[in-house]
């Protein structure tokens, strides 16, 4: 089945765990659902008092966590789950959207590398050149993850050039790709 809209495409490719891969889930499916309807409700206290409880619980396995690694996850993940209670108040047109797009929450790692150079062989060749390019370029690729994340790329580039849209929007949205995972970190003040 073919998504209709860029926004499905964009949608889809955001909570694919090929392409993102959540590394610290700090709300799963269900919570992250529930959380987006209370705050679709305006039920704003409910959001609060939700994520103070995660942040509660992330602090607890931090201050019992020996593992250096750990720590640092979990201190990553405060500090997102803090960026997201702040953003209830600072910013909630963009959690809403963040509600809409995301199926969960919590760190995420981007499995491609950089996508520059593959959005400008889409801007500057045919469809089979630039699939061609794909084909090389998994085939040469030797980190699994990548590989893998790469062949979902081209099925969602697939799906880019059914829905007939213009080859520069498909440009920019392959070579903008891997800057997604900043999605998540809008929500925190600089």
């Amino acid at each position: 089945m073919t998504a209709k809209t860029l926004d499905e495409i964009m949608r889809k490719v955001l909570n694919d765990s090929d392409i993102f891969y959540v590394s610290y889930t700090i709300f799963d499916e269900t919570d992250w659902e529930n959380l987006g309807e209370e705050f679709q409700k305006s039920n704003f206290a409910e959001v609060t008092a939700r994520i103070d409880k995660i942040i509660d619980q992330l602090q607890a396995a931090l201050n019992s966590e020996r593992n250096q690694k750990k720590k640092e996850t979990l201190e990553k993940a405060i500090k997102l789950a803090e960026a997201l209670k702040s953003a209830v108040n600072n910013k909630p047109h963009i959690l809403k959207q963040m509600f809409l797009n995301l199926d969960r929450f919590g760190l995420v790692r981007c499995n491609l590398p950089n996508m520059e150079d593959y959005g400008k062989v889409i801007e500057n060749h045919n469809r089979s050149t630039v699939e061609q390019y794909f084909l090389y370029k998994i085939d040469k690729e030797r980190n699994r993850f990548r590989r893998k994340a790469l062949k979902k790329t081209l099925e969602y580039l697939k799906e880019l050039y059914a829905m007939k849209l213009a080859t520069l929007e498909i440009a920019f949205f392959i070579r903008k790709l891997d800057s997604l995972t900043q999605f998540k970190e809008v929500i925190k003040d600089e």
